[in-house]
């Protein structure tokens, strides 16, 4: 049976140069068009933006929310989930990299918690999520604790589909 090609990879050492802000995330030029991935960034730019309702357009009525505290499954939990907020900080998610393969995109980047007033990043931690999609919507998001290790998984799963 023929191989699939390995995953494509979107770094910032191949990316169009401007901001890393969710309105103008690093895209390889070469892939600025492939629908996973620009599903992947907007809903990560709906998310960064504090914009529930334009998650939720985006995703499946079947979506799961993985997380470490638990299972968020539908629409409904799905767009309370992405409505939850800090009083004094904006949740912003950055992308370092985009892996893609056919409808699944692994994310390697960062998640930053900046201050309402003035904007200045308060937190920020290294973060790996995998976006799955079906039929142009977010099927399943899970986070994965390691970077290195969500990488690993995913190289492993797309040979196991090719």
């Amino acid at each position: 049976r023929p191989r699939r090609a390995p995953p494509r990879r979107l770094s910032a050492a191949s990316a169009n140069r401007g901001p890393a802000r969710m309105g103008g995330p690093l895209v390889d030029r070469a892939q600025a068009g492939t629908p996973s991935s620009g599903l992947a960034r907007r809903v990560l730019d709906a998310l960064s933006r504090g914009d529930s309702a334009a998650f939720a357009a985006l995703v499946h009525p079947d979506v799961e929310i993985h997380t470490a505290r638990g299972v968020r499954r539908g629409p409904e939990e799905a767009a309370a989930w992405a409505a939850s907020k800090y009083e004094h900080l904006e949740r912003r998610y950055e992308i370092d990299e985009l892996h893609v393969a056919g409808e699944h995109v692994l994310v390697l980047g960062r998640v930053e918690y900046a201050w309402r007033e003035g904007g200045k990043v308060a937190d920020s931690a290294p973060v790996a999520i995998t976006l799955d999609f079906e039929h142009g919507l977010l099927r399943r998001w899970r986070f994965h604790d390691d970077p290195a290790d969500a990488l690993k998984v995913f190289r492993a799963a797309v040979e196991l589909r090719g």
